[in-house]
């Protein structure tokens, strides 16, 4: 399965040997009659809506065969893509396929979802136990199954992750998605500061697969002759995936001092390799190398960076080149010329989370750095000057998310989101996906609902919908709720939100505007967390 093109796509010989690897291992002999030629997809527009196609999208035939197994694949997505109304249906049609006692439905996905607030687990958990089988699957090899209590033998995890990698790709995706480009007044050395730190403090355990996988190209056979090094200022996450890396490989690894009269002596027939955390202007990697070639240690011809800035080179000085996981757009400036520095604001502890909600400074680089235009969505009043939201949470979604998740972990910790189904909130929901530690739920309420809603029966328009479905699941699982917006103008959506809420008995822990323009405006018995609050001088519509 496909979500988002409007095409299908050929399915490689890979994926089909894939499957019927999976199928074998799972019930043994196994002849494959309808191998996939082409994905499924469902278009964007689709997911969203509250009624899916039919079970015949998948291309899928009954038969009176005693045993059958079928698989339906969305490995190929990434979890935050999928949404919680597709991966309800996707569990109904394998409920559906799965109806007499020998029939096996098998869904594969990147991730479990929640388990306590997701409502994909609903159909399955509700097969009784003389029907088939349906077992969920997710990139790790870990194995949840319902239904007949069959006998199954898991397929080992080393193999099945290793062919999952070589069909989705490594780690490298999930790294990028999880690493934090923090906003704030870092002090990077003593002649620079920048606006922005890259934090890798929730991708440790891909940040260690990229590890190994660096080591093991760069070194070769030798890596296991190798002591890896890492500066003595290593940030704690930098020395996690160190840790780990180091123990698949079974090799030592250790700090080089800040005192170069503290440096041990090399060990013969040992090669050494430098990690480095990131790498700005070179100055101290350009140190540590210098010292250690210096004290007779034989480094191996590359180091490794997780981090490093694109426009710093440190090739033509003699020392290992860098091999970096990740090249990124590094703002330094010198402190003499730094605007912040001149401000007299204080440097930012990239260690600790002083504050949830952005800095004025913050708020105002986040408003700035993008064209306004006439209002393009929302309420039937639309603002005449508006911030284009997609366009802010593209360039800082990660930063936004991780102040809104701090504010999550304050009022209401493991909350599912409740929101406006427009594109611009929705992805910054997505951008915190891969962080959440169980699978973030979020209900999109579509606005013809939140306007209709005002006036009508709100279950009598929630009923036979996706988000109609989602919210009774929330309110008989008593969930912890949380409504996020975008911007609050004027209390309108959030009062339209809140509304169709109460008709399903759920009272929100908080509502949480990325921007409030009417901090002087309260909502019934709701507090307001907005990241940043903005008083407008007035309201002025178009």
């Amino acid at each position: 399965m496909r979500v988002g093109p409007l095409v299908s796509e050929l399915v490689d010989e890979k994926r089909r040997d894939f499957h019927e690897w999976l199928a074998k291992r799972l019930v043994k002999t196994v002849s494959m009659r309808r191998a996939a030629q082409f994905t499924r997809y469902v278009p964007a527009d689709d997911i969203q809506n509250s009624v899916l196609p039919s079970t015949e999208i998948l291309g899928f035939t009954t038969s009176e065969a005693d045993r059958e197994l079928k698989i339906i694949d969305c490995t190929g997505n990434r979890y935050g893509d999928l949404g919680e109304n597709f991966l309800h249906w996707v569990a109904s049609c394998a409920t559906q396929f799965a109806t007499r006692a020998e029939q096996v439905s098998v869904i594969l996905l990147p991730d479990f979802p929640n388990a306590e607030f997701s409502s994909f687990w609903n159909p399955i958990i509700d097969l009784p136990p003389d029907s088939g089988t349906v077992v969920v699957m997710n990139k790790a090899g870990d194995l949840e199954r319902r239904g007949a209590p069959r006998p199954f033998e898991p397929p080992s995890r080393k193999i099945f992750q290793a062919k999952y990698r070589e069909l989705n790709g490594g780690p490298g995706p999930d790294f990028e998605d999880k690493v934090i480009r923090r906003i704030g007044h870092f002090d990077i050395s003593e002649q620079h500061c920048s606006h922005f730190f890259f934090d890798g403090s929730r991708a440790v355990a891909e940040l260690a697969d990229l590890l190994l996988e660096k080591i093991t190209s760069v070194a070769g056979k030798t890596a296991a002759r190798t002591t890896l090094i890492i500066p003595a200022r290593t940030d704690p996450w930098m020395e996690q995936a160190v840790t780990a890396t180091a123990g698949r490989l079974t090799v030592p690894w250790i700090k080089w001092p800040m005192d170069a009269a503290e440096i041990p002596p090399a060990n013969d027939g040992t090669s050494y390799m430098f990690l480095v955390d990131f790498i700005n202007t070179g100055a101290t990697y350009t140190t540590v190398a210098r010292q250690a070639r210096e004290a007779g240690y034989r480094l191996h011809r590359y180091s490794v960076a997780a981090f490093m800035s694109r426009d710093c080179h440190v090739e033509a000085n003699g020392l290992p080149a860098v091999q970096a996981i990740k090249q990124v757009a590094a703002e330094r400036v010198a402190r003499d010329h730094c605007d912040q520095c001149k401000l007299a604001l204080p440097h930012t502890d990239k260690y600790r989370d002083e504050f949830a909600e952005l800095r004025s400074y913050d708020a105002w680089h986040i408003l700035t750095s993008v064209g306004w235009d006439t209002e393009s969505y929302g309420p039937p009043k639309r603002l005449k000057h508006f911030p284009p939201f997609k366009e802010i949470f593209d360039a800082f979604g990660d930063c936004l998310a991780y102040k809104l998740e701090l504010i999550l972990r304050e009022v209401a910790p493991g909350a599912v989101i409740v929101c406006p189904e427009e594109p611009a909130v929705q992805l910054l929901v997505r951008r915190m996906q891969p962080w959440a530690e169980d699978r973030m739920v979020a209900v999109p309420l579509p606005r013809e609902a939140l306007i209709r809603a005002e006036g009508a029966d709100v279950r009598r328009i929630a009923d036979s919908t996706g988000w109609g479905r989602q919210l009774d699941h929330l309110s008989q699982r008593q969930a912890r709720v949380v409504v996020l917006d975008e911007i609050n103008a004027s209390n309108e959506t959030a009062r339209q939100m809140l509304h169709i809420l109460k008709a399903f008995h759920i009272h929100p822990r908080a509502y949480t505007p990325i921007f409030n323009f009417v901090p002087a405006d309260q909502l019934d018995e709701v507090p307001i967390r907005a990241l940043y609050e903005l008083p407008s001088p007035r309201r002025v519509w178009t």
